[in-house]
C-alpha cells in the first residue's frame, strides 16, 4: 500500500499560513541584504578620464569586481577610524568624517579648520590612542600640532613644537615623526630653497628633536650623518615605522626628493629607550648613483615594503614622474635582508597603495591600460598571487574590518 504525502496546509489555519509566509519572506529579505556593509577593505581610486576620485568597497581581495560608489571625494585622506574616512578639504579648510558604506561615503561630522594653519606636504599623523590623532605640520618655518578626538570630532589642543631653529639661510625639509609611548620623535633635515625646485641638495644629516608626551616639551636633539631626507609626503605615504617600540627611519636622498650628491638610501634604527640612532645598524638599500629607495610601509612581523629605483633608468627629472621606473621590494628589517618580488614595475608615487593584515600584504600596480592590479603576498609562505583588478589608479588601500 502506497502512503500518500502529508499535506501540511490541511492542518494549518489561515492565520498560521499567513504567519508562515511572513516568516519565510522575512528570512529571504534578510538573506538578500546579509553582509551588505560587511566589506573588509576600502579602496580610494582615481579615474583619470573623469578626473574624479571614488571610494570602492571590497569584500574579497582575491576575486570579484569592485565598483566605485558614491560621491567624488572632496579632500585627501588623513586617517581611518571606526569604518570612517577622515578627509581634509583644503578648499574650505574643514576636516570631514565620512562613514564607509556599501553605497559610498556618507558625511557624518566636520570640524572647521580655518583657524589652524596646516600644510599637507610637510604634514604627518601620529596615533595617540585608538580614536585620537596628533596632526603635525610645518607652516612658515614653525612646527605646529593639533590633537584631535576623531570619535567626538573635536580639537583637544593645538600649539607650537619648539624644534631647534634652522640655521640661517636654510629651511626645514624632509619631515616625519613617530610617537612611541611617552616620546615624540620628529625627524627632518635642512635645505636652501625648497624641494619643489630640485636645485639645492639638502643638509647631509638626519636631525631628530625629542619631545616628552603628553607634555610636548623639547627634551633633546641629535643628528646622524649616514643618510639624509627622512620624510616628505607623509600624509600620502610612509617612510618610517615602529616595531616593538623600536623606530625605523628611511633616508631618501635620491634625485626625486633630496638629490644629495653622496648620501645613500638607507634605514636607521632608533632602539627602544635610546637617545640616538643605533651606530651599529645601517640598512643600505643602494649606493649613490646606483640604486635609490623611497617609501617604507609596515607589513608587520618585522617586514616592510619599499620602492627601489635603478638610477641608470633616470635620464631627466620627469622620468621620476612619468615613467614606471620603480619596483616593490620586501625588507626584513631585523636581519637587514632584501627580498625581490616578481612583479611589474610601478610608478614612483607617494601614496598609500600598500597595506597588510596578519597574513597577507596587498600591493597595487597601476597598469598602462588604466587599471590597477592588486597583488597579494602571503607573509608566512612567501607565495605571491594576483588578486582583483579595478578600473582607475588605486591611491589608497585600507583594511577596514577583520
Amino acid at each position: 500500500m502506497t502512503s500518500k504525502p502529508i499535506d501540511v496546509n490541511r492542518y494549518l489555519t489561515g492565520s498560521f499560513r499567513l504567519l508562515f509566509l511572513f516568516i519565510f519572506l522575512l528570512i529571504c529579505a534578510c538573506d538578500g541584504h546579509k553582509g551588505k556593509d560587511d566589506f573588509n577593505f576600502g579602496l580610494i581610486v582615481y579615474d583619470q578620464d573623469k578626473d574624479v576620485t571614488h571610494f570602492m568597497p571590497v569584500y574579497e581581495m582575491q576575486e570579484g569586481k569592485p565598483e566605485p560608489k558614491g560621491i567624488d571625494l572632496p579632500g585627501m585622506t588623513i586617517a581611518i577610524y571606526d569604518h570612517c574616512y577622515l578627509l581634509m578639504d583644503m578648499s574650505d579648510h574643514s576636516l570631514l568624517k565620512y562613514r564607509a558604506t556599501a553605497e559610498g561615503l556618507v558625511l557624518e561630522q566636520s570640524i572647521d579648520m580655518k583657524k589652524f594653519p596646516w600644510e599637507p606636504y610637510s604634514g604627518w599623523v601620529n596615533w595617540v590612542n585608538e580614536h585620537t590623532i596628533l596632526l603635525g605640520s610645518v607652516v612658515d618655518e614653525q612646527f605646529r600640532y593639533l590633537e584631535i578626538d576623531l570619535k567626538e570630532m573635536r580639537i583637544l589642543r593645538n600649539g607650537l613644537l619648539a624644534v631647534p631653529p634652522a640655521p640661517k639661510g636654510v629651511n626645514y625639509t624632509g619631515m616625519s615623526a613617530q610617537l612611541v609611548k611617552d616620546k615624540l620623535f620628529i625627524f627632518y633635515t635642512f635645505q636652501k630653497g625648497f624641494m619643489r625646485e630640485h636645485v639645492n641638495p639638502p643638509d647631509g644629516a638626519i636631525h631628530t628633536a625629542v619631545f616628552s608626551f603628553p607634555e610636548l616639551k623639547l627634551q633633546s636633539s641629535f643628528e646622524d650623518n649616514r643618510t639624509t631626507w627622512p620624510g616628505s609626503y607623509n600624509i600620502w605615504s610612509s617612510n618610517s615605522l615602529v616595531l616593538n617600540d623600536t623606530t625605523y627611519v628611511l633616508g631618501q636622498p635620491g634625485g626625486r626628493t633630496g638629490n644629495h650628491p653622496t648620501a645613500p638610501s638607507a634605514i636607521l634604527r632608533l632602539n627602544k629607550g635610546a637617545q640616538k640612532f643605533d651606530p651599529g645598524y645601517l640598512f643600505k638599500l643602494g649606493s649613490h648613483g646606483v640604486q635609490e629607495a623611497y617609501t617604507l610601509y609596515n607589513m608587520g612581523h618585522g617586514l616592510a615594503i619599499t620602492r627601489i629605483v635603478e638610477s641608470s633608468e633616470i635620464t631627466q627629472f620627469d622620468d621620476y614622474m612619468l615613467k614606471r621606473i620603480s619596483r616593490y621590494e620586501l625588507l626584513d628589517l631585523r636581519r637587514q635582508k632584501r627580498i625581490k618580488l616578481a612583479m611589474p614595475p610601478v610608478m614612483l608615487n607617494f601614496i598609500m597603495n600598500v597595506t597588510a593584515d596578519e597574513n597577507f600584504a596587498y600591493l597595487s600596480v597601476y597598469q598602462e591600460n588604466d587599471k590597477s592590479q592588486i597583488w597579494i603576498y602571503n607573509l608566512r609562505s612567501g607565495i605571491l598571487k594576483r588578486g582583483v583588478t579595478v578600473n582607475g589608479e588605486v591611491i589608497r588601500i585600507d583594511k577596514l574590518a577583520d
